[in-house]
């Protein structure tokens, strides 16, 4: 069983595309802005029909004033509807440019800590796609080369860095990441 594994300058897959990536923003904007069509088509149904009915003088006065106040309410649950999708896609925007940032630093970070600990261009590879979760055997089916030395070099990061395993050495980054958020939390 063969299994294609692509090496990558990424630190995760997904990390070059727009920030944010998944579904495109016309079809989020759409999504978002749903329940205000209904609203709108429902504003412009009670709109004409009272329009209708004061022109044709075809119903009673409260029939008029009930409908008058369901568009009323209608159209002001609208403007409060449109205001919160518009807060909604600024808090979007806002947190997709937070995560590229991110995403970018935490790179840079961690290039920043390889060359600290003085790993080799080929050890700062093989860290990454360690930290990426690949198994032995598909690093050294990337890289091309002998799952014995994807080993030793394994053996002489965890060394250099002075971590016991793959999963210290994604700690030692992680750790960072969530001290932050919680830095973050605390100034809110």
């Amino acid at each position: 069983m063969e299994k294609n594994v692509e090496v990558s300058r990424k630190p995760w897959p997904g990390a070059d595309e727009e920030p944010g990536g998944g579904p495109s923003q016309s079809s989020v904007s759409l999504k978002h802005y749903l329940p205000a069509i209904v609203l709108v088509s429902a504003t412009l149904f009670f709109a004409y029909d009272i329009i209708t009915d004061l022109l044709n003088a075809s119903e009673s006065p409260f029939h008029v004033a009930v409908e008058s106040i369901v568009f009323f309410s209608i159209t002001s649950i609208l403007f409060v509807e449109l205001r919160r999708v518009s807060h909604l896609s600024r808090d979007i925007s806002r947190e997709q440019i937070k995560t590229a940032r991110l995403s970018g630093e935490l790179l840079a970070v961690m290039k920043n800590q390889f060359s600290l600990w003085e790993l080799s261009p080929s050890e700062s590879e093989v860290a990454l796609l360690l930290i990426k979760g690949l198994s032995m055997r598909e690093i050294s089916e990337a890289r091309q080369v002998k799952e014995k030395t994807i080993r030793q070099q394994a053996t002489s990061i965890y060394s250099k860095s002075g971590h016991a395993g793959r999963h210290e050495l994604a700690a030692h980054f992680i750790e960072d990441l969530m001290n932050d958020g919680l830095q973050e939390t605390q100034k809110h």
